[in-house]
């Protein structure tokens, strides 16, 4: 789930001046209405094959988003179109570590009006893990880019075209627009015995802008849309008939300090719909899927206090009912209501160390219902209803003073019971 950053980045005013004018640049950086870093949200997220067929690959626990909260990326980005390397990896289980990387770098032709970009994307979603790596070619007339790109797979059945028109007259203003054709070539080159009755679409829209009030840090926002219609694939030697859509939203909101406080929201939301047809001996025992899901972060910085704290509060609500897909073989429902409350310091420990402790608590409500597609059709069933607590210890490095480039190293301690909360590294590094 990449992000607003928890701590405000003013330094200590006890540090001596040269470390304290570096830290305090970074401070104003912080608080500008800027996007948060490239995530899930804010790039397009087109229907996947994978996800109407096979769905999720692992089941939540009770502590998975309490961990992926923890866990998100600290840095953030420019508001321009900035290459740059953002990256946060955490143990959440055992067995188990979440992703979520974004790599872009574009080349510039002599000209200023012709370029090469490339963007990597590792992360996962309600569906699943998954990989986009986008090559493309844009031309830029005025404030407006026009661009092609592509998932280019070896596999050309797998290879999606992206189609792309982007206006940014400054680094306040950006609108981008983005019509994705998944699988665009699967019918024709696909070896499987599988072919799409409906061809799959995927539109995306994000909008930002922002400004300054008397030279201060001032309002912000963003919005992301990225709207799947339904598309049917028949593919036989799995023995189903599926069609699906999904819509996915975010809205972010920073307002001007209030007094000491600037607050900021975020909202986010999903509504997924799935039917299906099998002709399989181990038919599910539903045939229909369905995802609604939204989420809330209210957050504030007190820019004046000492340490600079910043707090806020967390609720996620999250409802699944029918076949989850092949990967976990299961009908059923899940439904999650966690609230979770948080609040962090920042330290400076050094000319390029500070660290930035934070405390996470709040209440898990998880209700799961499962039947396999095994003809024994075993089930199991949880219903869970818990508080949980985790502190964060993320020491930070700054590698590049000139580029803003971030080496985080991130210990977390569970505090429901007594036992280590999965470590984190975060690399941030705009080129």
């Amino acid at each position: 789930m990449g992000q607003r950053d928890l701590m405000c980045q003013m330094a200590h005013r006890m540090v001596r001046p040269a470390v304290r004018k570096h830290c305090v640049l970074a401070a104003t950086l912080a608080l500008l209405p800027l996007p948060t870093t490239a995530d899930i949200w804010t790039e397009p997220a087109p229907l996947r094959r994978d996800a109407l067929l096979e769905g999720r690959q692992f089941n939540y626990n009770s502590e998975s988003f309490l961990h992926r909260l923890s866990f998100r990326q600290l840095s953030e980005r420019p508001w321009s179109d900035a290459d740059g390397l953002s990256g946060t990896a955490g143990s959440s289980r055992s067995d188990e570590l979440y992703l979520d990387m974004f790599l872009q770098k574009t080349l510039r032709a002599d000209d200023g009006r012709n370029e090469a970009f490339a963007r990597m994307q590792r992360s996962e979603d309600f569906d699943g893990r998954f990989d986009r790596q986008i090559i493309g070619f844009g031309h830029r007339v005025g404030d407006y880019r026009l661009a092609i790109a592509g998932d280019v797979q070896a596999d050309k059945a797998e290879t999606d075209v992206q189609f792309e028109a982007q206006w940014q007259p400054d680094n306040y203003r950006l609108a981008r627009l983005a019509l994705i054709l998944p699988d665009a070539y699967f019918n024709d080159k696909t070896p499987r015995d599988a072919e799409y009755r409906t061809k799959p679409l995927s539109y995306f829209a994000h909008a930002r802008i922002g400004g300054s009030l008397n030279g201060h840090p001032g309002w912000g926002f963003q919005g992301a849309l990225t709207y799947s219609p339904p598309a049917r694939i028949i593919d036989h030697e799995m023995g189903i008939d599926a069609s699906g859509n999904r819509t996915r939203a975010m809205v972010e909101i920073t307002l001007p300090a209030q007094g000491a406080l600037r607050p900021q929201v975020r909202l986010e939301g999903e509504r997924s719909t799935r039917s299906f047809n099998f002709t399989r001996s181990d038919e599910p025992a539903d045939d229909f899927f369905r995802r609604r899901m939204h989420s809330v972060r209210l957050m504030a910085t007190h820019t004046t206090a000492h340490l600079t704290p910043s707090f806020g509060i967390y609720h996620l609500r999250l409802h699944e009912s029918g076949w989850f897909g092949d990967n976990l073989a299961v009908s059923g429902r899940e439904s999650r209501d966690e609230l979770i409350g948080f609040i962090g310091i920042r330290q400076q420990l050094g000319d390029r160390w500070h660290w930035e402790p934070a405390l996470y608590a709040g209440h898990s409500s998880v209700i799961q219902v499962q039947v396999a597609d095994t003809l024994s059709g075993d089930e199991q069933n949880k219903d869970e209803n818990e508080w949980q607590g985790k502190l964060a210890l993320p020491f930070r490095y700054t590698l590049d003073e000139a580029n803003g480039a971030v080496l985080t190293i991130n210990p977390t301690l569970r505090l429901h019971r007594a036992a280590f909360g999965g470590g984190n590294i975060q690399l941030h590094w705009p080129f």
